[in-house]
């Protein structure tokens, strides 16, 4: 009975210093969870197009979201280790010591980081641009801090690191609003190349959209091949729907040549036997 009475006169003494610590430990738990809940809405609606002035850069929504996350996180675990009575110089050092071994380890994700800086700074792309870069193609539908995500013309979702992005050669087909056609046609070598110029350059001037005066069609005879003389013709279009509006003129010139007889001949091969 003494040693009871002994531990629970310990316990009583030391009351007020064991619910001082329950009620750090307590609130430094509600500040990290507060934290990690505001980070999480802020940056939803961040995300959201609708959130915002109308004219903010749907490119830059994205990286923005992420780095006001990581700076309320940031902020929300100092607040809870400080919390806990952990002396603010050495969570400093701590940190310190911590990001140089994370930047040491992670120097990969890094280079992607930078890779999305620059991406975001000199803009070769942007969201809703349709790219091609080496081995990927696709909408850009999101520029993060770590990758950048493409749709393909299947739909599907392609997460490509920016740093492959950043240092491979990339063609944006969304940068003009206009683009050059080129197509080159095999017709017979017994065919008129004065009227097959003049066929297809009617037909390039006719399709919606070609351009005129300095940019207007041109057709040119490329070279003799081995079955076909090629033609080669070529005009400025628009280059929204740029899939139909080449599939429609391509239509429209083999019907063209169809309907004034010009042969498009298929590789032929004579063999002479001795």
């Amino acid at each position: 009975m003494e040693k009871i009475s002994s531990v629970l006169s310990k316990i009583s003494a030391n009351a007020p210093f064991i619910f001082e610590i329950l009620l750090n430990i307590s609130a430094a738990l509600f500040i990290l969870i507060i934290g990690w809940l505001l980070a999480k809405i802020i940056r939803k609606r961040l995300r959201s197009p609708s959130f915002g002035p109308k004219n903010f850069d749907q490119t830059l929504r994205p990286v923005v979201a992420s780095g006001v996350f990581y700076a309320i996180m940031g902020m929300s675990i100092y607040a809870f280790l400080t919390k806990l009575g952990i002396p603010a110089t050495s969570l400093l050092a701590v940190f310190g010591a911590m990001g140089l071994a994370v930047g040491l380890a992670l120097k990969d994700t890094l280079s992607n980081i930078a890779s999305g800086v620059m991406l975001l700074f000199l803009r070769p792309l942007q969201v809703g641009d349709f790219v091609n870069t080496d081995g990927y193609s696709g909408s850009v539908e999101e520029i993060g801090l770590f990758a950048t995500t493409l749709k393909n013309i299947e739909g599907i979702y392609i997460y490509v690191p920016n740093s492959e992005v950043w240092s491979n050669r990339l063609q944006n087909y969304a940068r003009h609003t206009e683009r050059q056609f080129r197509e080159t046609i095999g017709v017979g070598y017994e065919s008129d190349l004065k009227k097959t110029q003049e066929i297809l350059l009617s037909v390039l001037e006719a399709a919606p959209g070609v351009k005129d005066g300095d940019l207007k069609p041109e057709c040119y005879i490329a070279s003799f091949g081995d079955s076909a003389i090629m033609v080669s013709c070529r005009c400025w279009m628009p280059a929204d729907q740029w899939m139909k509006r080449t599939s429609d003129l391509r239509i429209e010139i083999k019907e063209a040549l169809d309907k004034s007889k010009i042969d498009i001949p298929f590789p032929q091969r004579v063999l002479h036997n001795k």
